[in-house]
């Protein structure tokens, strides 16, 4: 199905077969984007990795 990246607003395919919780990259800026729901579909920018810094 094709939506618009939130950062970009380009054009962004989601594969049938992905689900909530999956991230996807835009081809356009290359942001990566959470996969919130299917139906409706909601996208959000993923948020960053966070460093344990060795704790």
């Amino acid at each position: 199905m094709d939506t618009q990246c939130v950062s970009c607003s380009g054009t962004l395919q989601i594969a049938a077969d992905s689900y909530e919780g999956e991230i996807v990259g835009c081809p356009g800026c290359a942001t990566e984007l959470e996969i919130l729901s299917k139906d409706p579909l909601k996208l959000v920018i993923a948020p960053e990795p966070e460093e344990d810094w060795g704790e």
